[in-house]
């Protein structure tokens, strides 16, 4: 799966919890949104050699299991919060989990009305791969690339600083994650055949999806 900015030409139902960014293509499309160069960018090697669990009894709002060498707690909350907010059609973890300005952006380019619209849809296309209701309860981050692997992040810096010329990006990173539900027996990976993607920034020092 391939993410773009280009979301009013590619909205399909190939979200996989992943319209980072204002846009989503499906495979096929996928050339249109990501140049060679990106395609070729390595995930980080060290990724996964670490991996640890934070726990929803531990205020997160689901599970989620990261290397915690290259993913703070931070930012593995706001990733909590973001697959739960579409696990529950939630417009007040949307808000609280995703950037804004992105935030704002896609709502306002796609005529969605509000951030619990925005959640719902997002919800409901899901169910093309799940087939049934479903309520995510965990979540494992696969692979990881960030500025070191040379990843070319200014499309979605631009949207950020577009809105608010001072804001300061400390942190940025793509990452490529599954979300498990029905008591974690099921995995929208093997249904939708494809990892989410999302990103991960740090923005005036609060972590943020990409979405």
């Amino acid at each position: 799966m391939r993410i773009s900015m280009r979301r009013t030409a590619a909205l399909t139902a190939a979200l996989a919890l992943a319209l980072s960014a204002v846009g989503c293509g499906s495979k096929s499309s996928s050339s249109g949104s990501t140049s060679a160069t990106q395609s070729a960018v390595s995930p980080v090697s060290q990724y996964g050699g670490d991996m640890i669990k934070h726990w929803a009894k531990d205020g997160y709002e689901i599970t989620v299991e990261v290397d915690g060498r290259f993913i703070t707690e931070d930012e593995s909350k706001a990733l909590a919060k973001y697959i739960a907010a579409i696990s529950r059609s939630d417009g007040k973890l949307m808000e609280e989990s995703v950037e804004p300005a992105v935030l704002k952006y896609v709502m306002d380019a796609n005529g969605f009305a509000d951030a619990g619209a925005y959640a719902s849809y997002l919800h409901n296309s899901l169910m093309q791969y799940t087939g049934e209701e479903y309520e995510f309860e965990y979540a494992t981050v696969e692979s990881l690339v960030d500025e070191s692997s040379g990843y070319d992040f200014s499309k979605y810096d631009k949207i950020i600083l577009d809105a608010e010329p001072d804001a300061e990006i400390t942190s940025r990173k793509k990452i490529s994650a599954d979300a498990l539900y029905d008591h974690t027996n099921k995995s929208l990976n093997v249904h939708m055949g494809g990892y989410i993607e999302v990103y991960l920034y740090t923005v005036n020092g609060v972590s943020y999806i990409l979405s």
